[in-house]
């Protein structure tokens, strides 16, 4: 089964990826060419030590196409296939190797599941998908099991409308980073060519978008508040600041929190008067309808 998460990268870096499109059909071109081996075609695609071949073709799109093409050889690597198999204790060990290195060590492991499990690299894919986010895997015969929401998401959400508004804001913000204010100040984290600053994984829940600032002073971990009560959403803005803190953080980086709301409301305006390294910021929407002219 296709699971339709892998393209939504796609979506979000389309302009970029399509700029040049002859550029982009060599670097497929290559990409497939079973004649060549497949470090050779990484390394051209992702050279070490260099910029990709093409700027946001990474990894979470390069090997689900590997995998739509040739599904009995080859296996994703993004980012939570990457913490799925943390989490299973059996992603390799990593030094400082090329891309094309770790993928090779990865997708040996994943075809070595795959024939000890009698999975496809599909299946397979779409259990250490639900590994990574603390959700029931899919059976051996292709039935998806019933989603259940990762722990984290079990807060009750007190605005619908607003929950809405804000997961597409998120959106948003990623594909028009560089145009905003904070654009200026933080860069999205990007790992092996792909974004990976939105939805950011982590063993204590999701970060809505994780950044860095453009000196390395410091992290920025942006929560929206997406309808939740007050009190929940500093909690868990706090939780991840303090997981950063400890595992990405350096000792002279600083790491900082910042609440996106619709608007101000009592409770989260006194809870952050007692709070020093989160700050909040509201939006608004606006809608422009204009006369059609025949």
């Amino acid at each position: 089964m296709k699971n339709n998460k892998h393209w939504e990268g796609i979506h979000r870096q389309g302009n970029l990826i399509t700029s040049d499109m002859n550029k982009l059909r060599k670097a497929l071109k290559i990409l497939l060419d079973e004649n060549r081996d497949i470090k050779e075609r990484l390394n051209f695609l992702f050279p070490p030590n260099k910029d990709n071949y093409i700027k946001g073709l990474g990894r979470a799109i390069v090997t689900p196409i590997l995998l739509v093409v040739y599904p009995q050889k080859y296996g994703v690597y993004n980012s939570k296939s990457e913490e799925g198999l943390k989490k299973l204790g059996i992603l390799p060990h990593f030094k400082k190797e090329s891309f094309a290195d770790k993928y090779f060590k990865v997708n040996q492991v994943l075809n070595d599941l795959s024939t000890c499990y009698k999975v496809t690299l599909w299946q397979l894919d779409e259990i250490v998908g639900w590994l990574a986010l603390g959700n029931p895997p899919i059976n051996v015969s292709g039935e998806v099991a019933t989603p259940i929401l990762p722990e984290i998401i079990d807060e009750k959400i007190e605005s619908y409308e607003n929950f809405g508004l804000e997961s597409h804001l998120e959106d948003f913000l990623v594909e028009n980073w560089d145009k905003l204010d904070l654009g200026k100040k933080y860069s999205l984290l990007e790992e092996d060519g792909d974004i990976v600053s939105q939805q950011y994984i982590t063993p204590v829940g999701i970060i809505d978008l994780l950044v860095k600032s453009i000196d390395d002073k410091e992290w920025l971990v942006i929560e929206l508040k997406k309808g939740r009560p007050s009190d929940s959403v500093i909690g868990q803005t706090l939780r991840y600041i303090g997981w950063i803190k400890k595992h990405k953080a350096e000792k002279d980086q600083k790491v900082r929190g910042l609440i996106i709301a619709k608007e101000k409301d009592e409770k989260l305006k006194y809870a952050l008067e007692a709070i020093n390294n989160i700050n909040l910021v509201t939006y608004s929407v606006k809608f422009k309808l204009e006369q059609r002219i025949d």
